[in-house]
């Protein structure tokens, strides 16, 4: 029973290690800092971020920076970019951006503390512990709240995993942070200081965490790790009372429950209450053998019944035991069978490779066959979690690169349409075109402008009377002419009189006219110019147009044609990648599947 307790004990606080990966963020969005737009091309690329689209938003930002159109957010838009790549699970080519931007003199310093903070990130990420405690380091003081608080966490995780534990509890000690980032502070020095060496305090630290008034989900499940972890610890010290209080506390719905049970059962077999520990164990029976701690129960039931001298109950649970990993041994070998012969990726394929982000609703629908029955227990480890991953975002690249292929024919129809279009529409354009006289239209303009001069230098107000005034003043013309004719019968003196004030009174409305009349026509006149002076540039441009359309056709399909052979040597490159992707996940479900046999 000690062998088994010191095992238990061991597996517990290895537990700890891990902890501060539950509370990860997606780390674009932490490096996304509040922003006025200066820029509609940056606005389209937070759309597809906040939309968690992570490969549209980094197709657009690759287009746009390259384009020079994220140029008013500069290193933002950089740090942006590095960590879309990192939320999508390219972290050496965020590394590379996060590299350029600390290389430059010019970034800006809150820039760079983030800069450095998502480096030595990337750098824990993949076990360079090194350079991520330097980097970490030199993110000191440039942070906001939040990421100053997971710096911290980070960089005490980080000395944990070089041993260096007094340090770790050092770096934690006397810090206080946002409330959920302090819980994973004091659960990580907890364990600084128990594999330090100062058990007691270490345990007290873990004690406070387990005693959380946690209302998040997270934090409810690091409760849970610091009561298993803490109960674990009492029992390897020989304290079965206080290891049941701590193991008391872990929630019977948590991911945690079958840990916890078992140890509150070896707690109470430590005290020499066997049925106490039979309560705990039998509960265990009921869930299922995918468990390590479940499978331990099998024989901890027998156990406890002999104890009771309960010979019968226990020859019978012993059986129970062996019948139990027979079948699960069957069951075992039945998945190796089925994965073996390729049954564990079709179960695996995306329904919506756009949902690449969020694998984990998958599993609710996966069918009830022998290959499926082990994947919650294989994803729960980090390495098929991160292998699958990498599987599904080369299924859900292929079919993007699928779906470009087929739009390429959608592409080519459509320049056919167009050229076919222009020939359809060319003869009644050039026709139209060589409708409209220009020139003439300049002589008539000149002709006007003429007109207007000289009724504007010599005050001839009549050349700007209406039509109205022409014809009044055409008739008076015509009565003075027949009075001229007679001018000596002393009969028309009177018509004489006449006419002249009907001269004069045609003259006056003229002149007071005349000014308004003369502004209206040189504004009418500067208008003409304008538009014979578009007329042109629009003939100019529809001839233009007509020349060109059909090379700007022809260099679009030769672009469309020059896309066909890269995508096709992309797409067999993803589906080889695809498939030996697929052999790896394989391989490491039958090798876990062998071992746990």
């Amino acid at each position: 029973m000690r062998q088994l307790l010191r095992r238990a004990a061991v597996a517990a606080v290895a537990l700890c290690v891990t902890a501060t990966s539950l509370h990860a963020a997606p780390l674009a969005e932490e490096a996304l800092p509040p922003v006025e737009l200066g820029s509609l091309h940056y606005g389209d690329v937070l759309f597809h971020f906040f939309q968690d689209d992570w490969f549209d938003a980094i197709v657009r930002a690759e287009s746009y920076e390259a384009q020079g159109l994220l140029a008013p957010h500069g290193a933002d838009a950089e740090l942006l970019l590095g960590g879309l790549y990192l939320s999508f699970g390219h972290p050496a080519r965020a590394a590379e951006i996060f590299g350029r931007l600390l290389a430059d003199e010019s970034t800006p310093a809150a820039v760079r503390g983030k800069a450095w903070f998502y480096l030595g990130k990337v750098q824990f990420a993949r076990g360079d512990y090194d350079a991520a405690g330097e980097s970490l380091g030199r993110a000191s003081g440039n942070l906001p709240q939040a990421l100053e608080a997971e710096r911290r966490v980070l960089l005490a995780q980080n000395l944990i995993q070089r041993e260096r534990f007094a340090d770790a509890a050092q770096a934690l000690d006397n810090w206080s942070g946002p409330a959920d980032w302090q819980a994973y502070g004091q659960f990580n020095l907890g364990v600084a200081l128990v594999r330090a060496g100062r058990e007691e305090e270490g345990l007290r630290r873990l004690d406070s965490v387990g005693q959380l008034d946690a209302q998040s989900e997270e934090l409810k499940a690091l409760r849970d790790k610091a009561n298993v972890a803490l109960g674990f610890a009492n029992l390897q010290a020989d304290r079965p009372g206080a290891a049941r209080l701590a193991l008391e506390r872990v929630r019977l719905t948590g991911p945690e429950a079958s840990k916890a049970l078992l140890g509150a059962g070896w707690a109470a077999a430590a005290e020499k209450r066997f049925d106490a520990a039979l309560t705990y164990w039998t509960a265990l029976r009921d869930r299922t053998l995918l468990d390590s701690a479940v499978q331990e129960s099998y024989l901890a039931v027998p156990f406890a019944y002999a104890q009771l001298e309960a010979k019968g109950q226990a020859a019978i649970s012993y059986e129970v035991a062996i019948a139990g990993y027979e079948g699960e041994k069957r069951r075992i070998g039945e998945s190796i069978d089925a994965i073996r012969a390729g049954r564990l990726l079709a179960a695996l394929q995306v329904a919506d490779p756009s949902q690449y982000a969020g694998w984990f609703t998958d599993l609710k629908s996966l069918p009830r066959e022998p290959e499926t029955r082990y994947l919650y227990h294989l994803m729960a480890g980090h390495e098929f979690q991160e292998a699958y991953k990498n599987y599904r975002a080369l299924v859900f690249l292929r079919r993007n690169v699928e779906r470009w292929s087929a739009d390429l024919g959608v592409l080519d129809h459509m320049v056919e349409t167009r050229r076919e279009a222009f020939l359809a529409k060319l003869p009644a354009a050039a026709s139209q075109l060589e409708a409209v006289d220009l020139d003439a239209l300049d002589r008539r303009r000149d002709a006007l402008r003429a007109w207007y001069e000289r009724a504007v230098g010599e005050k001839d107000w009549a050349l700007l009377a209406d039509a109205g005034e022409q014809r009044l003043l055409a008739l008076v013309a015509g009565v003075e002419a027949e009075l001229g004719s007679r001018a000596g019968d002393p009969a028309l003196d009177e018509a004489r009189d006449k006419a002249r004030l009907a001269r004069g009174v045609l003259n006056w409305r003229l002149d007071a006219a005349g000014k308004e009349r003369a502004w209206l026509a040189g504004r009418h006149l500067r208008s003409v110019d304008a538009q014979l002076a578009t007329a042109r540039m629009r003939m100019g441009t529809a001839a233009e147009a007509m020349e060109a359309m059909p090379r700007r056709n022809d260099a679009f399909a030769a672009r469309i044609a020059a896309l066909r052979p890269r995508l096709d040597d992309l797409e067999a490159r993803l589906a080889s990648a695809r498939d030996r992707q697929g052999d790896y996940l394989a391989e490491l479900a039958v090798r876990e599947l062998e071992l746990q046999q």
